[in-house]
């Protein structure tokens, strides 16, 4: 330690002098080389030695000649400011926290930054690239980019052929989609990298989205995909355009509805195209779809796609009933003579029911002249009863039979069953 610097601690006092914190005495009429003794750290440290430098009671020479007290006071700390830049690689000094690129600092320990939002915002990327290929992959679209990994050229689809964007540049950027992850990938040296594997709140500018203009994205996680955020076209544009290759796009109406108001057109204010088949992928409670010329919305506890429309068959019979079949809609036919034909695949969903008068009964629902209950209403000394989520299927030309069964008599049931078709 003494080859990088000299501290020689001289008492040209009549008595030894003792720096308390750093444990030594000097003798009187003495020195000693504290640089030999000492870290850095400690000497810098020392409040002792300090004080005993500023009161003239020790002093400083630095290896040619005696310091003045301020002057060994000012010794004592310049070396050690020296010592932290030149030998050791755990602080960074002012130069390196103005020069980019010298001093890295994670963001989740800067305090009192303006309110930016969650987002982190990557250098910006020139295109979003379907990948690297050989050639050139199929299925493509207008706007569409990917790098031949023949010559690392980034090519662009016009809709008929690929346009060749040029050789790359020393650090040119894309989003490769193909990777699991969509990653960053940086030209340096002469090749293709990973610069930056995406984490949840990142953002990033394309410079080109397909269409010659920018446009910013911000990756999600778990879905593990950019989602656009903004386009200099959305607002002039089509819906189809927020869209990031089929991510999910939420809007969130924390402030108010969302309102779809045709009122001064001619045109319907949502249409949605009808299918065929339900559909069967990312399905969630609430979504909808037009099928079969009826809408359907999703349920997720029945894993089922359920109509909107709901019919309603209802049951009953006038005056005392014990142990007899129900009429059609309070009518005189009983339901044992036929029976409500079902048109297409449904469910029952839920059965209700009242009596003129408190009473005990089982309202048993068969299907098919099969004397056995697909599903029943319990009257327990009351005039009303109801069964919500009954959920059971029924299948196209299926016809439903109803039965009042009690041991004794009660008056004027009437039961309604309410019943969604099915996907």
């Amino acid at each position: 330690m003494a080859t990088m610097w000299q501290l020689i601690i001289k008492n040209e006092g009549v008595a030894a002098y003792e720096v308390t914190d750093l444990g030594i005495s000097v003798d009187s009429t003495s020195q000693v080389d504290f640089a030999e003794l000492f870290t850095y750290d400690e000497i810098a440290g020392s409040d002792d030695l300090r004080t005993a430098v500023q009161n003239t009671d020790l002093i400083v020479n630095d290896g040619t000649q005696d310091l003045a007290a301020a002057d060994g006071v000012e010794y004592l700390s310049i070396v050690h400011v020296y010592y932290l830049k030149d030998f050791m690689t755990d602080y960074y000094t002012k130069t390196n926290l103005q020069t980019s690129g010298e001093a890295a600092v994670h963001w989740d320990n800067i305090t009192n930054t303006p309110d930016f939002g969650a987002f982190h915002w990557l250098d910006p990327a020139d295109a979003r690239s379907l990948g690297f290929f050989a050639s050139a992959p199929g299925g493509a679209v207008t706007g569409d980019f990917y790098i031949n990994t023949g010559d690392d050229h980034l090519y662009k689809y016009n809709g008929s052929t690929w346009d060749d964007q040029g050789a790359p540049a020393e650090g040119d950027r894309v989003v490769s989609l193909d990777s699991t992850s969509e990653d960053v990938y940086e030209f340096t040296s002469g090749s293709w990298i990973v610069n930056k594997v995406p984490e949840e709140g990142d953002a990033i500018i394309v410079t080109d989205d397909g269409d010659g203009k920018s446009a910013m994205y911000t990756y999600t996680v778990p879905a593990n995909t950019w989602v656009k955020i903004a386009d200099v076209d959305l607002l002039g544009g089509t819906l189809q355009q927020a869209y990031d290759k089929g991510a999910t796009i939420t809007i969130s109406n924390s402030v108010g509805p969302v309102v779809y108001d045709a009122s001064s057109s001619t045109y319907a204010p949502i249409q949605l195209t009808e299918l065929d088949t339900a559909p069967t992928s990312g399905l969630e409670s609430g979504q909808l779809s037009y099928i079969d010329q009826k809408l359907y919305a999703y349920d997720s506890t029945a894993g089922l796609w359920l109509s909107v429309e709901r019919v309603h068959y209802t049951y009953g019979r006038r005056g005392n009933t014990k142990n007899q079949y129900l009429n059609f809609g309070v009518g005189v036919l009983p339901s044992s003579k036929s029976g409500f034909m079902i048109p297409e695949n449904a469910v029952i969903l839920n059965i209700w029911g009242q009596l003129s008068a408190n009473g005990t009964c089982s309202i048993d629902v068969y299907k098919n002249d099969v004397e056995t209950a697909i599903t029943s209403l319990a009257f327990a000394a009351s005039n009303q009863a109801y069964n919500a989520g009954v959920n059971i299927s029924l299948d196209a030309n299926d016809y439903l039979q109803v039965e009042c069964n009690n041991s004794s008599s009660v008056s004027d049931p009437v039961i309604v069953m309410e019943v969604a078709y099915r996907k």
